[in-house]
């Protein structure tokens, strides 16, 4: 994989709250991972693993995400490697490699395409500018509360509004 497919990424993610017929904030990542199949556990990562956020392990159909983490960092996790799940990216040449080495996953088109799902899944354009439109004062972190992930994501999600 030479390029990230942003359009397949944010495609998927309207497909998924399509089909689970979700219209407002907050989306709950847990909820959708179990409905593909996928059970979600939390626990704590020993301390050199504790930067981490959390991984999936498909043999087992598991999302394990670090306890640690806020709220707002687990879903964006569960919905990051629900992303990675949904695009097969387990099934790709490489996948494997990556999972032994995390620190060269940084900004693969595998990550850049999960986390552009995971974006698109937990903040929908059209919800955002709906509330933006609705509550022009609103600050970063009352939308993010609202969405229930960080302000960064808010941030993020604001640039291409």
């Amino acid at each position: 994989m030479s390029k990230a497919d942003f359009e397949l990424a944010e495609q998927l993610a309207r497909d998924l709250l399509q089909a689970n017929m979700i219209v407002e904030p907050p989306v709950i990542a847990a909820e959708l991972a179990e409905g593909e199949g996928l059970e979600v556990g939390c626990t704590k990562f020993k301390p050199e693993y504790s930067h981490i956020a959390g991984f999936i392990d498909t043999e087992k159909m598991t999302i394990v995400v670090n306890s640690a983490d806020s709220q707002a960092r687990q879903n964006f996790t569960i919905a990051h490697e629900l992303g990675h799940f949904l695009m097969k990216h387990h099934e790709q040449d490489g996948y494997e490699v990556l999972l032994r080495n995390p620190s060269a996953m940084k900004n693969t088109p595998m990550e850049q395409e999960a986390n552009c799902f995971a974006a698109n899944l937990l903040v929908p354009m059209m919800f955002l500018r709906e509330y933006i439109e609705n509550f022009p004062r609103a600050t970063n972190q009352q939308l993010a509360d609202i969405f229930g992930v960080s302000t960064d994501v808010i941030r993020f999600r604001k640039l291409y509004q």
